[in-house]
């Protein structure tokens, strides 16, 4: 049976595998357009698009120019997503006819609620494809990964060694195949996990096997002397096109290493020409929505499965030390306490988050609660006698801004939905 597609026009490399990834979740398949230009010919191809997902800030064209440019009958049902959520974008998208209008960082959950109304999915596959593993750890898309966005494409695009740092469990390994996957090296791949006992021999054979092609060493700051010692002769000795593309993963400082003399610094900066670094799960808490949506869609394909407010404002409060690894083995042992139920619950977590300390406020949306004290963290660093009524009025200005999105910004028509002052509304906008 031939499932619906969709066109995903994304310059951001990570970002567009990612939203293929929640693309796929829905049971619809898609195809990536890094430009306006690639784009317009994927539409001529003949190809029959259900939806196009379409970012405003291309690299040759603006997005929604791009659109307008399209013929009637070669644009499909678009949502528009931009890192610039201006009332003016919105209006011109409104009037060009795009389905809906979302803002960066992409709420998931938003997205393939939104994706579900414009497509029409078909779940009925007698062998549902596996999700790409390598995308888990770019799902969401927090402030402290779009550095990492820029970075996982100058490694695509490059030929150098890389070395992916980490905590244990950022997904360090779903990196480096990501890298490895979309390097432009056409040869064979291999995979070596490195311990402390890992013989030159070992280390030989795998780069013979990827001659050519990309070797991923997996904690390579557990090598031995004797390791080090033969990989920088093999580096050395190496030719240019057929030695292995090297990439590099490590939880530990190597700079730290090198200085106590427990690494080989011409190890180390032939290793370390790009480097790729991924913050912990604590440092990208907005993206824990999306990443839990992710597990349950990988762990269980065929349920419709939700999780609710009070269990994710549990997730939302713990602090991570395992990070995306502790999160994946949370979800899979709730789903193994839920049984047939809709919603994961409070009581199907793991004893020890539920018996976390800190209050959880089940009247406020953990994701807001989240969100709200970055922002106060940042605020509080200013000093000043009014700190409390600039924040407050900060706040309130925000959130009427934010409304009145939601209602094309008419304010007559807002106020009078929400049953408030409209005077009362357009002296907060103005004072803020």
């Amino acid at each position: 049976m031939k499932l619906p597609r969709v066109l995903i026009v994304e310059d951001e490399h990570a970002l567009a595998l990612a939203l293929a990834a929640a693309v796929r979740q829905s049971g619809v398949e898609s195809d990536l357009a890094p430009t306006a230009t690639r784009a317009r010919s994927q539409l001529e191809s003949g190809t029959s698009y259900e939806a196009m997902i379409l970012d405003i800030g291309l690299p040759d064209q603006n997005g929604l120019e791009f659109l307008e440019s399209l013929p009637a009958e070669q644009r499909p049902p678009t949502i528009v997503i931009t890192a610039h959520g201006e009332i003016q974008n919105t209006i011109a998208a409104r009037k060009l006819g795009v389905v809906d209008f979302l803002p960066k960082p992409l709420d998931f959950d938003e997205f393939q609620d939104v994706l579900a109304r414009i497509t029409t999915p078909r779940r009925q596959k007698s062998v549902p494809d596996p999700p790409a593993p390598e995308t888990v750890a770019f799902v969401g898309a927090a402030l402290s990964m779009r550095p990492v966005f820029q970075q996982i494409a100058h490694c695509c695009a490059s030929d150098d060694p890389v070395l992916v740092r980490g905590a244990t469990g950022t997904g360090k390994s779903h990196a480096a195949s990501l890298i490895q996957g979309n390097s432009i090296r056409n040869g064979p791949s291999e995979t070596l996990v490195i311990g402390p006992t890992t013989s030159s021999e070992e280390l030989n054979s795998a780069l013979q096997r990827a001659a050519g092609g990309v070797v991923i060493l997996e904690e390579i700051a557990s090598l031995n002397p004797e390791g080090q010692a033969e990989l920088v002769s093999q580096i050395e000795a190496g030719t240019t096109g057929n030695f292995p593309r090297l990439i590099a993963t490590t939880r530990d400082d190597l700079r730290d290493l090198v200085e106590a003399e427990a690494f080989r610094s011409d190890l180390f900066y032939r290793l370390q020409v790009l480097e790729l670094r991924l913050p912990p799960l604590s440092a990208r808490m907005e993206d824990l929505p999306a990443l839990v949506s992710y597990f349950i869609g990988q762990l269980v394909p065929d349920r419709n499965l939700s999780i609710s407010e009070t269990a994710l404002g549990r997730l939302m409060s713990h602090d991570w030390p395992g990070n995306l690894r502790e999160l994946h083995n949370s979800i899979a042992f709730a789903l193994t306490v839920n049984s047939g139920a809709t919603a994961i619950e409070d009581a199907d977590l793991p004893e020890y988050l539920r018996k976390d300390p800190r209050e959880i406020d089940e009247k406020v949306p953990a994701l807001l609660v989240q969100a709200l004290d970055s922002w106060l963290d940042a605020r509080l660093q200013e000093e000043g006698e009014t700190i409390y009524r600039d924040l407050a009025e900060n706040l309130e200005a925000t959130l009427i801004r934010r409304l009145l999105k939601r209602y094309d910004g008419k304010l007559a028509r807002m106020a009078s939905a929400l049953h408030a002052n409209r005077t009362t509304l357009r002296r907060r906008l103005q004072n803020s």
